[in-house]
Order: structure tokens, then sequence, then C-alpha cells
């Protein structure tokens, strides 16, 4: 799991493909909208999620319109609350007053907007008290979710894992300077978060559904662009000015080319630990970044080869916020 700076080592095909639409829109919708609030013990009702209407028309319309290529959905996230009728847990858009497949709302207009889709999906579940009780029913369990989404809904471009921490208890936390760090840290994360959750064999089965997926799993902020091997790239949370960025590294005697994905958040008045920009709606919170600030952000993913990926917290009409779609349609101007 070394890093390497060997330039001869180019990204795949299907790799150039995920760098060259280089602009996606990152959606966070769900329980949380309703509750204002960021984070949650997946025990939050479940009636109050009521919108009068999902727009993921004006969502995908919106994300063509600024120059967006592809357009990442929370399909589920630490809450547990599944966007889709899930047939594996209580805790689904089906149960709630609203009822509809949000995510086949939004695979049919981003068809229509000429858009590639994906979804984000925490392994973390706080609904389902499996995660801690009972490790082999918990690890069948996001394996029948994963199943349902790689082979529902079409071809999706990414999967985007989050929460995997819950089973590591050492390592990761970056405070022994960044080289020794990281390198405890990846060794954690092969004896404890791996293992724990047989990850090479999940990740395995994923690609036998959706080869062409490319697979992401959330290093935290702490280890910005650090790849959780096997994965198919690197991410990096608010990570806009990440200091180190190496495409190469070796895994299993070979040298891989991993693209990086920096994901940032249009809100910019956090609260708790989200203190630099909210990722879900909140009533009080109407900051936005100035579109100076989105195109140098877009400026420094491009001088790194390195997507931006730009989230939204559509409100709880299931609309963008009016900040939002101001911003992003001015992009372009």
């Amino acid at each position: 799991m070394n890093i390497t700076q060997d330039q001869d080592v180019q990204p795949t095909q299907v790799q150039q493909e995920f760098l060259d639409m280089k602009f996606g829109m990152f959606v966070h919708f769900g329980i949380n909208t309703f509750y204002d609030t960021e984070k949650s013990d997946g025990d939050l009702p479940l009636f109050n999620f009521d919108p009068l209407m999902v727009d993921t028309d004006q969502w995908c319309m919106t994300a063509s319109n600024c120059g967006m290529k592809y357009i990442l959905m929370s399909a589920k996230s630490l809450d547990g609350f599944c966007n889709w009728p899930s047939r594996h847990s209580n805790y689904t858009v089906a149960q709630t007053p609203y009822r509809k497949d949000i995510l086949e709302k939004l695979i049919g207009s981003a068809n229509k907007y000429g858009l590639k889709t994906g979804f984000s999906y925490s392994l973390w579940d706080r609904h389902m008290e499996t995660n801690i009780r009972d490790e082999d029913a918990y690890e069948e369990f996001m394996l029948n979710q994963l199943e349902e989404l790689m082979t529902s809904y079409g071809p999706l471009v990414e999967l985007w894992l989050d929460g995997f921490w819950i089973r590591q208890d050492h390592g990761w936390k970056n405070d022994e300077g960044f080289a020794a760090s990281q390198a405890k840290f990846l060794k954690s994360w092969r004896l404890e978060g791996a293992f724990r959750w047989r990850w090479d064999y999940l990740y395995g089965t994923l690609k036998k559904m959706q080869p062409d997926c490319h697979i992401f799993l959330n290093s935290t902020r702490a280890f910005l662009g650090l790849p959780l091997f096997p994965v198919d790239g690197r991410n990096a949370e608010k990570g806009i000015d990440i200091e180190i960025n190496n495409p190469v590294w070796d895994w299993l005697g070979e040298k891989k080319y991993l693209p990086l994905q920096i994901e940032m958040t249009l809100s910019q008045k956090g609260q708790d630990e989200f203190e630099d920009g909210n990722w879900f709606w909140h009533r009080s919170d109407s900051s936005v970044a100035k579109k100076w600030r989105v195109n140098s952000w877009r400026n420094k993913a491009e001088k790194m080869n390195a997507n931006l990926l730009l989230n939204v917290g559509p409100s709880t009409s299931g609309k963008l916020r009016p900040e939002d779609e101001k911003i992003l349609l001015k992009i372009r101007e």
C-alpha cells in the first residue's frame, strides 16, 4: 500500500472517462432534512418525511445547465434511512407518507438530462441493532442492500461508501505527523476495518455486479486522498487544499492509478462538527459559496486532475435551495 512516483502508470480507459466528467453534483436528502439536523441515531419518526414533491428534474436540469456530467445521491446516510424501498430495512421511504422510490425518480431525471448517476451509502447504520450485536448478520444485511442498489437502477458511475470507522478502534487520528499517522491508519484499516467488514470479499462482489462502477471508501478528513484498499479511487471530503496528491499506489505487487474526487458543499455556515458547511438542508442556513469560490474550487481540482463533486441539500419541499440554484446557474456566465 505504498505511494509510488511512477509517472508511467496512467488511468485506465474507464478511469479516464470518469476523470473526463470533471464536475458533478452531490445530493444529501433524507430523514435528517425533515428534522433540521446533520446527524441522527436512526430513531427519528418517519411520519414527518412528507415533501410536497421531490423535484429531481430541477436537480438534474440545474446540474446539466452548469456543466456537471454526473449526479450522486445519498441512498443511505449514517442514520440508516433509505431513499429507496429496501426489502431489508423497516426504515425506508416506503414507510413514510411520501412512499415513492426517490432513487428511481433520480435515475429517470438524470437520463432525461444526460447525466451519469451514482449513490452514496453508509456502511455504518445507526438504525440497525445488528451493527454492533451480530457482525455476521450485519455483513449479510450490507451485502443485500448494496446488491439492491447495484442491480435495480441500471449502470452506476460511482458508489461512494462512508462510515467504516465504527469497526476500527485504533489508528485513525492524524496526530503523529502525516507519514507516521498514514502508515498506522492503513495498517489499522487492513487489520481491523477491512478484516472485520470482510471488505475484500464485499468489494469483489460489488465489482462482479458492475465492473465499471468506481467504488470509493471515505478515508475521513484526517487522511485526505488516502486509499482504503481495495478501492477504485481516492476521495477528499472538503479537501480542496489537499497537500499531497499521489495518484499511483502499490497494491498486491502492482502499481495502481487511483483517481481523486474532492467533495465540497455549497453551504458555508455549519454547525457542531461541520462548522465549515452543512451537507443537509437547515432552515437557518442561507449561506452559499460565491461564484468566484466555486470556480476557484474547479480550477484547483482541474490542476490536480481531480473531479469536483459539489454538494447541495434540497429543502423539505424537495427542491434545491434558491441560493444554490442561483449560484449554480451563474457558473457558466
